[in-house]
């Protein structure tokens, strides 16, 4: 048996105990939701029965759902692409010495310290408008503004989105940075490259599988979002604002109608589960090239 196959094994017998609770704390609750996906289960009725697809059928013809999945994608790819873009900019301007650098690092990852339920509550305080900072300083410039209105709903909770992830993307964009051979730098300097050619032909192609992982590890978090937007709008005005996550919620515990929240719940996980193998694959490949 060669070297390799040995440390092959090695570490799955040592990987086998976590695994082995991981496949106990996921197997369980998984099966349980299938089957109430594929049950008659309100909270109305006492009896429990097989109810084939009718739930997913009733799901896909609900004009709420879509609108849900239609609003929780448009939101997920806004706030990522300006997460990515934002926090590869800071990254960008961290991944040199200047002074006070250490306290604004520390500052910038402040909203990611805070629970998101947390945070919009305390978003929900600031941007009240009876009592809220922002719309009293907003009235004092001459705005009066409805920040919780059907035209702005949009960009409010997008901005607040940035507040608090984009520190995310900005941690893992500067981990990527600082794993850069300082060597390839030296060598462009050498030879005259300018810092714009630096970014576009050396530093953005070496990082490109960071950043796309970077980015679907939020878009798959963005796309789970509940707390933020429940507690700020609760999926209005109307159903303007809600996502998949809020209406699986009501689903179940507004209307009783567990059956159908569970069968939102496995589409939305048969919708995520293409993302793992690119994840994966992905990880494999920056592997390799370090």
């Amino acid at each position: 048996m060669t070297l390799m196959n040995e440390r092959k094994i090695a570490s799955w017998v040592l990987s086998a105990p976590l695994l082995i609770m991981l496949a106990a704390l996921l197997a369980w609750p998984l099966v349980l939701g299938v089957q109430t996906a594929f049950s008659r289960d309100r909270l109305s009725e006492f009896e429990i029965t097989a109810s084939g697809f009718d739930n997913f059928v009733n799901l896909v013809s609900t004009p709420n759902f879509w609108t849900s999945l239609g609003f929780t994608i448009g939101y997920a790819l806004t706030v990522t692409s300006i997460e990515l873009l934002l926090g590869f900019a800071l990254a960008l301007l961290f991944d040199r010495k200047f002074p006070a650098k250490k306290l604004l690092f520390s500052l910038i990852l402040v909203p990611i310290m805070i629970a998101p339920a947390l945070l919009a509550v305390m978003f929900r305080l600031i941007l009240n408008e009876n009592i809220g900072v922002v719309p009293g300083l907003l009235k004092l410039v001459g705005l009066d503004v409805s920040l919780f209105a059907q035209g702005s709903i949009f960009a409010t909770l997008t901005v607040l989105d940035l507040i608090e992830y984009t520190a995310f993307a900005f941690l893992l964009c500067y981990s990527s940075l600082q794993s850069m051979p300082k060597e390839v730098y030296e060598s462009a300097a050498i030879d005259g490259a300018s810092s714009v050619q630096t970014l576009f032909r050396i530093t953005l192609p070496i990082l490109r599988a960071s950043l796309f992982i970077v980015f679907l590890l939020r878009l798959l978090d963005s796309l789970r979002t509940f707390d933020l937007i429940y507690i700020m709008t609760g999926g209005g005005p109307g159903t303007s604002t809600q996502t998949v996550g809020i209406y699986i919620y009501k689903a179940a515990f507004v209307y009783g109608d567990f059956g159908l929240a569970s069968a939102a719940a496995v589409v939305i996980v048969v919708l995520l589960v293409p993302f793992m193998p690119t994840i994966i694959r992905q990880f494999n490949i920056q592997g390799a090239a370090k």
